[in-house]
């Protein structure tokens, strides 16, 4: 993989729509400039509420990445691996899991 080297690219996720907001959730992963298959991609992940989710796991392309404090990271090559696996999922402690997907903004 490599991404361009002067466009970083970022992928938005909503969780699928909750009556609880709480339960609701939104992950951008940012690809930075130049980036290739040992590059670290980025996560940010808020709840509904637009607070960092304190602890838990996404699952994303074939991947657990561990969030703390809102953020985790994914190196590009592991996305590479699983961009075919259809799964995404936020895991809290406590909570029931919440899918979500792949969204433009």
């Amino acid at each position: 993989m490599k991404t361009p080297a002067d466009k970083t690219v970022i992928l938005t996720f909503y969780s699928h729509p909750m009556k609880d907001l709480s339960m609701r959730w939104k992950a951008q992963l940012t690809f930075p400039a130049n980036a290739d298959d040992e590059t670290a991609a980025l996560l940010a992940i808020v709840d509904g509420g637009g607070v960092a989710v304190p602890s838990g796991v996404f699952e994303f392309a074939g991947v657990r990445i561990s969030v703390v404090d809102g953020a985790g990271k994914l190196r590009c090559g592991d996305f590479v691996r699983g961009k075919h696996n259809p799964s995404i999922w936020l895991h809290r402690p406590g909570r029931l899991p919440v899918p979500g997907a792949l969204t433009f903004e």
